[in-house]
């Protein structure tokens, strides 16, 4: 396990907590500490990783970690959260389930409104996949040209709304996680111990640091690559020696998908059954907020444990390989360990 990659996900799923709960620092500065695009380079960076020796089963398994969670999540909000039943007969609503439940682009958040990042993060896959499947050494780069391509198409206004669609502002962090993949294998071991350390705790320090003075420092042109540099430096703090092991931090960052997805959930039945006041949970209250996001990353932790993990080694006791004959990287060529080293190196 990269355990400093688990850490940076257990912080980003608590950033975007802390995000939800509308709490304002200095100067009414609102900040997820770049929990989303911290995520996605993560995401880059460990699609590469995973696989730099063996590319088999690898959508597959991207499935059936990212997606029976995901359904399951929706549904749990849909019977904790919509009031009326005709609302979920009508064929609007159909429409709008399936497309949040297929990942598809639209211009509405999904039922599971932070679910907007998962149609990302499954784009990128596929993309991924293809790309392995075409040449699983040169697939990181194959992924990153075709990404690229279309970004590129995006900005000069080709291709129509799907192209569009995918040429969002947060695309650019998966090339990006690609980027540090290629970097860190090169030059991890070549990088002296100290200096690494210290350059690597002052990055992060300072983008972590920057949103409590984020007023005073507007155009802290650093804050711009803030996601490259936390990633980058906890990948070179791992290989210098400096690995944070405390397991409550590392069970936060186990945790981190079943976070994102359950604390949605959360906040949406507190405003649905009118427990908190106005439009924010905590805009003013250190207190409160603090709760909230003890609270939430709590509940994140028992889902994850006793719900995720158990319907994850369900969902892979099955050899679905033998029941169908699936393409792009769907194969279960891939041993019993691997598999389960691959569950705790996910991108959310």
């Amino acid at each position: 396990m990269l355990y400093n990659l688990q850490i940076l996900r257990g912080i980003a799923a608590t950033g975007v907590v802390f995000y939800h709960t509308a709490f304002l620092l200095a100067g009414g500065h609102h900040t997820e500490f770049f929990g989303v695009s911290t995520f996605f380079v993560i995401s880059g960076f460990i699609m590469c990783w995973i696989t730099r020796d063996d590319a088999d089963g690898f959508l597959r398994k991207r499935i059936e970690r990212i997606v029976p969670f995901y359904w399951l999540c929706t549904f749990v909000l849909i019977l904790l959260t919509y009031k009326l039943p005709l609302d979920l007969m009508s064929w609007q609503f159909a429409a709008y389930l399936a497309r949040s439940l297929l990942f598809l682009p639209s211009a509405d958040f999904p039922v599971l409104h932070v679910g907007w990042t998962l149609n990302f993060e499954m784009y990128f896959y596929l993309v991924f996949a293809l790309a392995t499947w075409i040449n699983r050494r040169f697939a990181p780069l194959i992924a990153a040209a075709f990404i690229y391509g279309v970004l590129s198409l995006g900005a000069a206004g080709i291709g129509g709304y799907v192209v569009q669609y995918y040429s969002h502002d947060y695309i650019r962090y998966f090339l990006y996680g690609i980027a540090i993949y290629y970097a860190w294998t090169t030059f991890s071991g070549l990088a002296p111990r100290w200096p690494t350390i210290i350059l690597c705790v002052a990055g992060l320090v300072t983008c972590y640091g920057s949103q409590f003075v984020k007023p005073w420092l507007p155009d802290l042109a650093l804050l711009a690559y803030a996601p490259i540099i936390i990633v980058a430096s906890g990948l070179f703090l791992e290989s210098s020696g400096a690995v944070v092991k405390w397991r409550p931090l590392v069970l936060i960052g186990d945790a981190s998908y079943a976070i994102y997805l359950t604390h949605f959930i959360v906040f949406t039945m507190v405003e649905s059954h009118a427990i908190r006041h106005h439009d924010t949970l905590a805009r003013d209250s250190v207190a409160v907020m603090l709760f909230w996001v003890a609270a939430s990353v709590a509940i994140g932790v028992c889902v994850h444990l006793y719900v995720e993990k158990p319907l994850l080694r369900r969902i892979r006791s099955v050899d679905w390989a033998s029941r169908f004959s699936l393409p792009l990287g769907f194969g279960n060529r891939l041993s019993r360990p691997a598999q389960l080293a691959d569950d705790n190196l996910t991108a959310q």
